[in-house]
């Protein structure tokens, strides 16, 4: 193709065609400027398909992530429960004298223990860390995502301050041989009964006016509180999470 244009322009110039020369050249400038331009029309198209297919991918990502993270506060919000369930049956066993240290103290290790609400994260945190928030076209899911994301950190941050205060306020005695640690049945087990019988003990939980009955049972309290503060925290998140979740579930991902 090139040869033969080549063969075109020097025959005008071997005739003396200057005139013609020019035209064609002009004419040949224009075919190679909308050659240059079919060919960036191409590569937009192309580029824009490969965006909106990435684009489609990341919502269907992040809903899979919302799906989940919803589970997750749900499965949180009846762990709580229990624990909160658990915590007011103590304080009622700690009244009802007489009553068995090591079944209150075991019951009261259940309520602490606690697993961390950990989020799925995964699809938003690679799309701002990929620089690809740009992708996302439709500007109200957008912005209701990013919002979700501002609460969530804030929850979470919330959620630490609360175990925070919990393990502050639970380790504050003068001394755990003295509440009854080593009456927890794990812990019987593994001294065994030689080092137990070592060790101090008392029946404060049978004594309403001891100091350590007083205060274990405002911790219980302080517990119940912290557990129903939790529990507000999460279904704040669970509220802000809907918006987001809805515009998603529009967008044809096959979960």
């Amino acid at each position: 193709m090139i040869k033969f244009f080549r063969k075109i322009r020097q025959r005008l110039l071997a005739e003396n065609r200057f005139s013609k020369y020019v035209l064609y050249a002009f004419g040949e400038i224009i075919l190679v400027v909308i050659g240059i331009l079919i060919a960036l029309q191409i590569n937009n198209w192309n580029e824009n398909r490969k965006n909106r297919a990435a684009e489609a991918e990341y919502y269907c990502r992040i809903l899979e992530d919302l799906v989940l993270t919803e589970r997750l506060i749900d499965k949180s919000l009846e762990e709580i429960t229990t624990r909160i369930e658990i915590s007011k049956k103590i304080i009622i066993d700690l009244n009802t004298t007489p009553n068995k240290k090591g079944e209150i103290l075991n019951n009261f290790l259940n309520t602490l223990r606690q697993d961390v609400f950990v989020p799925s994260t995964i699809a938003f945190e690679d799309l701002i860390a990929s620089g690809n928030l740009k992708l996302l076209t439709d500007m109200q899911l957008k912005n209701e995502l990013i919002q979700y994301n501002t609460a969530l950190k804030n929850t979470l941050g919330l959620l630490q301050e609360n175990r925070d205060e919990i393990n502050k306020r639970m380790v504050n005695y003068e001394s755990t041989t003295a509440v009854g640690m080593q009456e927890f049945d794990y812990l019987k087990k593994e001294l065994g009964k030689e080092i137990v019988q070592l060790l101090p003990s008392s029946d404060w939980t049978n004594t309403k006016n001891d100091e350590t009955f007083l205060k274990f049972q405002d911790n219980m309290v302080f517990l119940v509180a912290m557990y129903i503060r939790q529990k507000h925290h999460l279904a704040n998140l669970k509220t802000q999470l809907q918006e987001p979740l809805q515009l998603l579930q529009n967008k044809n991902c096959n979960n």
